[in-house]
């Protein structure tokens, strides 16, 4: 019998806020650093933009032979190849991933879902409600927290009242946060949050460039977001996003293999 996997979804109402990219991020972190089995259903369509990346990717790897080498030695230690990602329109996320989970031979411990920035029709909804656990970036403004607060208050009692939901929990955390927050803004935006019961995680990630640092075309330069890399070891450092992941683990009850 196969292996259930949890589904997952960072998420969030306002734009640019980081949900493809966290997508992205922890999809590779899980799957290339901690020996997980991930799979990514984008369903951000019709732009579809972490199978785009995927692509913009492999066009890259062909022409540089510096991150050719670097696949070669990165898939001979895993033993695995890069993750699959499948593009669907986001009323049809769960069947499609269910399809794909059957016709696969291997099993998997995530699927992460990257859905629409605005969750305005009833199938986007449907497919939110689906997961198990939602992860929603927030950027420490009032603008930011009042768009995510009004989509996610809501939700958030449904599942006070409704135990029948597959949706577990949903998670905020701060993101974005440069040097000019002050603390007791964030501690002054916490409590507002935790004012509505919602949980608000521990981890804080900063403001960087590094967090839009794809591969150059010609260059040899050190990856951070990438489909077919893990973020360079070099460049975690003062990211956090170390820590997020142990955090998001931990809130799934999962332990990686390493």
């Amino acid at each position: 019998m196969k292996k259930e996997p949890l589904f997952i979804a960072f998420s969030t109402q306002k734009g640019g806020v980081g949900k493809s990219t966290f997508t992205v991020l922890v999809a590779s972190y899980l799957h290339y650093l901690k020996g997980m089995n991930v799979a990514v259903m984008d369903c951000d369509y019709p732009q579809c933009s972490v199978n785009d990346m995927r692509k913009r990717e492999i066009r890259q790897l062909e022409t540089n032979l510096h991150y050719q080498s670097k696949a070669i030695t990165l898939f001979e230690s895993l033993g695995k190849q890069t993750y699959p990602i499948v593009c669907s329109k986001p009323e049809e996320a769960i069947s499609k991933a269910r399809e794909f989970l059957a016709s696969e031979p291997n099993d998997y411990d995530v699927v992460f879902f990257d859905l629409p920035g605005t969750i305005n029709n009833d199938g986007v909804i449907s497919t939110f409600m689906s997961m198990d656990y939602v992860f929603v970036p927030m950027a420490p403004s009032r603008m930011s927290m009042e768009s995510t607060l009004s989509f996610i208050v809501p939700v958030n009692e449904l599942l006070a009242e409704r135990k029948d939901l597959s949706l577990k929990a949903i998670h905020l955390f701060w993101n974005r946060v440069d040097g000019r927050v002050k603390k007791e803004w964030l501690e002054h935006y916490g409590n507002i949050i935790r004012q509505f019961n919602l949980p608000l995680m521990q981890t804080v990630i900063p403001q960087s460039v590094r967090y839009d640092k794809e591969q150059s075309i010609e260059g040899s330069d050190a990856v951070f977001l990438s489909t077919i890399f893990p973020a360079d070891r070099a460049l975690l450092r003062g990211s956090n996003l170390d820590l997020l992941v142990d955090e998001i683990l931990e809130i799934i009850h999962f332990k990686p293999q390493s």
